[in-house]
């Protein structure tokens, strides 16, 4: 495979998933200053018309080429840099929105808030951490109301033992 073809290959994949080896014969083809009818696309190119036309059709959706209004009707790529740089905007984008969707969603998930683990450590050692992101529990007053609370169901387990033990006897 020629060594540009390679190129556009490895760089278009990322952007779209369905980019193949002909889409990127086809179009490192059209980047010429003259359009390109489809039948010397296919003499260049060595793939069949319905191919060609399949990866013309693809690659004008992917907004990469433009057709001429006039006949006989061409094909060609107006500005392959810009192309690609608009195009890497688009999905760096999307990537942000995405990662902003997901940290909205994990900061408003009711099954993270307020957890938490209690971890040993090696030599014994226990700390807290928060489920939600895993820091170590660091709030006093929160320290605090955990250690009231523990102690209460301590005094309650204490409670349920005495009586178990007066009704054994």
């Amino acid at each position: 495979m020629d060594p540009d073809v390679e190129v556009v290959l490895e760089h278009y994949k990322h952007l779209f998933p369905d980019f193949s080896v002909p889409h990127a014969v086809v179009y490192k083809l059209l980047w010429r200053v003259n359009p390109m009818q489809v039948e010397e696309i296919v003499k260049h190119s060595g793939l069949s018309n319905a191919t060609v036309y399949r990866m013309l059709h693809d690659l004008t959706m992917y907004e990469l080429i433009e057709r001429t209004n006039f006949k006989p009707v061409g094909y060609y790529v107006p500005n392959p840099m810009k192309d690609y740089n608009s195009q890497l905007k688009k999905i760096v984008t999307k990537l942000e929105k995405g990662a902003q969707r997901l940290e909205n969603l994990l900061e408003n998930s009711t099954g993270l808030s307020g957890e938490l683990f209690l971890v040993k450590k090696d030599g014994g050692q226990q700390k807290l951490l928060l489920k939600q992101n895993h820091s170590l529990l660091n709030d006093a007053q929160q320290l605090l109301e955990i250690k009231k609370v523990c102690e209460e169901q301590l005094k309650e387990v204490d409670k349920q033992k005495l009586r178990a033990m007066a009704i054994y006897k």
